[in-house]
């Protein structure tokens, strides 16, 4: 009986998973002809010319925009040591840290000279996030392309524990892992956070080296024409 249930629960999730990433695969399909047709090499290649050289780089942009992703991939290829501020926000069960935690460990992260730090984050230390980084990488995709990649991640912690922040197991993720609230904040983010973000990040921008990718398909054509 509980197979049955299992079942029940698992396999219209699992189609569900595997419509999305049909859909994934197609759209990224259609960039890459786009990028063999359209004259776009050249700026891929200077900016990535341009963070071979960064020793502190961060990654922001919409929760489900495919920053960890991105983040991970580039800190193997720079070698940079990777910190997700998921890793350092929540704990077991996903238990928040607190204020005074949170900010000392992030603290002292900031205070190394290399690293990539993933995470948006924007109530703490982002503007010293800004000022210590040589490289702002900004994930400015679609809300519909964020909300996509927020289910996507979801069922793929539920499905198969993967994308889990370091202190939360496999036993605390529920089936549906996505709040009303945090659906809101994903739909307003374009609308609400962007706004308040967005003059920060041009304004530190002029001074590092700002690369703004679109689409989290153009952000795999980037990594994968280095």
């Amino acid at each position: 009986m509980n197979r049955v249930k299992y079942a029940i629960v698992f396999l219209p999730l699992f189609l569900l998973y595997m419509f999305l990433k049909g859909g994934s695969f197609v759209v990224g399909s259609l960039y890459r002809l786009i990028y063999t047709i359209l004259p776009l090499h050249q700026s891929m290649d200077d900016e990535i010319f341009a963070v071979q050289h960064a020793k502190r780089i961060i990654v922001i942009g919409s929760p489900g925009s495919g920053k960890t992703f991105f983040a991970k991939r580039l800190s193997k290829w720079t070698h940079l040591p990777y910190i997700s501020l998921d890793d350092l926000y929540w704990g077991p069960e996903w238990k928040r840290s607190t204020d005074k935690q949170f900010f000392k460990q992030l603290g002292e992260v900031l205070e190394k000279e290399e690293w990539i730090i993933e995470g948006n984050y924007h109530d703490y230390y982002f503007t010293e996030r800004l000022q210590r980084s040589d490289t702002i990488i900004v994930m400015d995709v679609s809300t519909i392309e964020a909300i996509t990649g927020v289910i996507t991640r979801s069922l793929n912690r539920f499905l198969f524990s993967n994308e889990l922040p370091k202190g939360v197991k496999q036993e605390a993720v529920r089936i549906w892992d996505i709040s009303p609230r945090f659906v809101r904040f994903v739909l307003g983010f374009r609308r609400r956070i962007r706004p308040k973000i967005w003059p920060l990040i041009m304004q530190y921008g002029n001074h590092r080296r700002l690369i703004i990718l679109k689409s989290k398909y153009r952000a795999c054509l980037w990594m994968n024409s280095r």
